[in-house]
């Protein structure tokens, strides 16, 4: 256990809960954290003297499911009692007598049920004494064809992204989904050959510390999590597992970059549809640019919003004469959607992967890095 993870370990939460289903995910979720010591008990604990001592805990959970306990006294009594405790509400979606029950509560925070992993976590980092707001950020970069260049855009993000402030070192943490090849470790020279089998199969097994031992540091400021191991992709849980490794990456990191195929995974438009922002990256052809639009019009689907997605066309190369596709031509493809252009820099790129080091490594006034360094800047 690391020095870090020793400090995190130190809020006791209560989860109050008759619903079999969400207390057990809510268990799981908290369980993947080591920063927190979970205990669950049924609501009927409330009436039981000496059952439930409140005031060992740091944040008490309370799910009252379909509103029906709202009508209960005991209930309102119990929070009379002990209102110096942090509490968070969970439910079903409330009529209108019921919510106003719901505020005398005078909980902190709301959560509607189904509970999602991710919104759970977030509540629970903002409201838990002595972790504060979690300010975290996910950053996905997805390419829209094969061969265009997302993962050296993404470790270079990463690198932008850790450069420290003056008043902070940011935490960046880079992730690759590519389980087939695991292609970053090799551009950056860090394979890791940590074997994924026995935990494909109890995902559950994925808190901090694990997360802690499987990761690599790079030099550039951020930890990096790539691995080749394909049978991931096969896996029942597989999904499962890649989505708790990217939480649990990510709960303790400022800004996370996940690295994401062109190909579909089995988690692939969940992540797009949950992180903060998006860079579509693709090539300056008229099929990598169909599938990027199509790739763009797909995820403004799931999200309901065109904001903070990117096109990022990569590779580009100005000609004065010939029938290739010019800038202008995008313009009219892509319309209003945000574009970024990062020229053709065949020199730094290919001596950077043949050495294993990252782009600005190799010249820190390339024209790929000058680009990366004001993609950066747009999620910052």
């Amino acid at each position: 256990m690391t020095a870090h993870m020793n400090i995190a370990a130190s809020t006791k939460i209560l989860v109050l809960s008759d619903d079999a289903a969400a207390a057990s995910f809510m268990l799981d979720t908290f369980g993947s954290l080591s920063r927190y010591d979970v205990r669950h008990l049924s609501l009927k604990a409330l009436g039981e003297k000496g059952r439930l001592d409140p005031t060992q805990f740091g944040l008490i959970v309370l799910d009252v499911d379909n509103g029906e306990l709202l009508q209960h006294p005991e209930l309102f009594a119990f929070r009379t009692s002990y209102r110096d405790i942090p509490l968070v509400v969970v439910s079903e979606d409330l009529p209108d007598d019921l919510m106003r029950l719901l505020f005398r509560l005078n909980g902190n925070d709301w959560l509607k049920k189904p509970l999602e992993r991710r919104a759970l976590i977030d509540m629970i980092s903002t409201h838990a004494p002595g972790t504060g707001a979690s300010d975290s950020r996910v950053h996905a970069v997805v390419s829209a064809v094969g061969g265009a260049g997302a993962s050296m855009i993404a470790s270079s993000l990463a690198h932008v992204l850790a450069q420290p402030t003056k008043n902070s070192a940011p935490r960046i943490d880079l992730f690759d989904t590519d389980f087939c090849s695991g292609s970053l470790g090799y551009y950056l020279n860090l394979v890791n050959d940590y074997d994924l089998k026995p935990v494909i199969a109890n995902p559950s097994r994925v808190d901090l510390e694990f997360i802690d031992l499987v990761r690599k540091r790079h030099p550039g400021g951020f930890s990096l999590l790539s691995f080749k191991q394909p049978s991931v992709l096969l896996a029942p849980k597989g999904g499962e597992l890649v989505l708790r490794m990217l939480d649990v990456a990510a709960f303790e990191s400022d800004h996370t970059i996940v690295d994401i195929p062109y190909y579909d995974t089995p988690w692939k438009y969940e992540v797009l549809t949950s992180v903060n922002s998006i860079y579509i990256v693709t090539e300056m052809t008229v099929p990598a640019l169909s599938q990027a639009k199509d790739l763009f019009a797909n995820v403004v689907r799931l999200r309901g919003s065109s904001d903070q997605i990117f096109i990022v066309i990569n590779k580009y190369r100005a000609k004065l004469f010939g029938l290739g596709l010019r800038r202008r031509q995008t313009e009219k493809i892509f319309k209003d959607i945000p574009t970024h252009v990062i020229a053709d820099d065949w020199d730094t790129l290919s001596e950077a992967v043949n050495r294993g080091v990252l782009p600005v490594q190799v010249n820190s006034r390339a024209r790929f890095c000058g680009a990366v360094g004001k993609l950066g800047a747009l999620v910052r």
